[in-house]
């Protein structure tokens, strides 16, 4: 199931469309419920879904798809609520990669701008030195792996799209009576 929608993704890559360049997309939407009573729903909501799991703690919530169903690009989404200064209140969700793949992503990224400070550190003291300055091929390989990593990420971002949606429809379908998308 997971190959198939890595080579989904493939046959439309995600350097054709670029409409949206965050890393984890945001989204805002506000109900006409107190602040408890949104936790509430949520929490009644997740005890009776077979579809999404996850946890409700005081001030925010993290949702999830059930665990047979994970592969490595599954997002999670968290969940923040205000209160609206309009009345009632504002939910915030976050949706992302779980933070194991999260973290690897941004150490990749450090890494390949290390390499590239240090190609250019070294390459640049080579010159001053009249010697070879070989080092400086360390800057386009370092370039070359983060844009290898953001594709690679799009990639993965179009592979967990459909979970994605589900999780904000679960959200939106189980805190609202009538709400309206900020």
């Amino acid at each position: 199931m997971a190959l198939f929608g890595y080579f989904e993704a493939l046959s439309n890559p995600p350097f054709v469309v670029m409409a949206d360049i965050r890393m984890r997309p945001q989204f805002d939407f506000t109900v006409s419920c107190d602040y408890s009573q949104s936790f509430q729903r949520l929490s009644d909501a997740l005890e009776k879904s077979d579809d999404v799991s996850g946890t409700v703690f005081a001030d925010s919530a993290i949702l999830k798809i059930p665990a047979h169903e994970t592969h490595l690009w599954t997002p999670q989404l968290k969940v923040s609520v205000e209160k609206s200064p309009t009345g009632g209140c504002t939910i915030h969700g976050l949706i992302g990669p779980r933070p194991s793949i999260w973290s690897l992503f941004m150490a990749s990224y450090v890494a390949w701008a290390f390499i590239i400070m240090m190609s250019l550190v070294f390459g640049s003291s080579q010159a001053m030195l009249s010697q070879s300055a070989w080092a400086f091929w360390g800057a386009p390989i370092g370039i070359l792996g983060s844009v290898l990593t953001y594709v690679t990420a799009r990639i993965g971002r179009r592979i967990g799209r459909p979970q994605s949606r589900r999780l904000k429809a679960f959200l939106e379908t189980s805190t609202r009576s009538s709400s309206t998308p900020t």
